[in-house]
């Protein structure tokens, strides 16, 4: 599947625990107190999932998952995807809230079916990343890249604090049939009209699925990752449907 996108009433500084979690077994590492070293999971990459939540054909998890150190998969509960709009309505309805939810943990399944897990935490994902990339030494972060304001703000948040931690965001394209490097115009000279872009791009061949990866191996003990539960609804700021 693809797309869930979620938003909470913003909670405060606490709601960046993992959501199972004691009451201050997570937080953030602040600059200056000791981290796990780098050495501790040598190699080490970590996987942003966001809106593509598959395991098989998905681009940012086979390029994640290259190499033989360990993977970190990551999804962040953004409380300011969740909560009220200004004018009253709620971001994300109770409905698509659990669909969220269960769409995250059949995530969750699919990792460890191949023996990785998925680190789940309500937190800005600049945030967690940082946190991660600290604890685990990690150098590359990858995810999909996405095109609404809200979810470019989001990346160009964690790219700026992945780079003061030394490491970097990398992004693969997977939100479009055809990919843009496969296309034979520039996206400024995009047709105004399908019909048009249909016949620029009749014969063009479209890029198989990608397979998903048959094995994965999850951060070291040592590190000390915890992987966290899945949120209640509440949690997130989000009230159940009556009945």
């Amino acid at each position: 599947m693809g797309g869930a996108r979620a938003t909470p009433r913003a909670p405060g500084p606490a709601s960046l625990r993992g959501p199972a979690l004691e009451p201050g077994r997570w937080r953030p590492a602040a600059s200056g107190e000791p981290e796990a070293p780098a050495a501790a999971a040598p190699g080490c990459r970590v996987m942003w999932f966001r809106g593509d939540l598959r395991v098989r054909d998905n681009a940012a998890l086979a390029r994640a998952a290259e190499g033989r150190g360990a993977l970190v998969a990551v999804f962040c509960f953004d409380p300011r995807e969740f909560g009220r709009h200004p004018g009253g309505l709620d971001r994300v309805g109770p409905h698509r809230a659990r669909f969220l939810l269960e769409c995250v943990g059949s995530l969750r399944q699919g990792l460890r079916a191949r023996g990785g897990d998925l680190l789940v935490r309500v937190g800005r994902p600049a945030d967690v990343l940082r946190d991660v990339v600290r604890r685990t030494g990690a150098a590359v972060v990858v995810c999909h890249q996405e095109v609404s304001p809200g979810e470019a703000r989001a990346e160009a948040e964690v790219r700026a604090a992945l780079e003061a931690e030394g490491a970097r965001l990398e992004t693969v394209w997977g939100s479009t049939l055809h990919h843009p490097e496969d296309l034979p115009f520039r996206l400024e000279d995009l047709p105004a009209n399908y019909t048009a872009f249909r016949e620029l791009v009749r014969g063009v061949r479209v890029r198989g699925a990608t397979a998903a990866p048959e094995e994965l191996r999850g951060p070291p003990a040592a590190v000390g990752l915890e992987m966290g539960a899945l949120p209640r609804l509440e949690d997130l700021g989000v009230e159940a449907a009556p009945g």
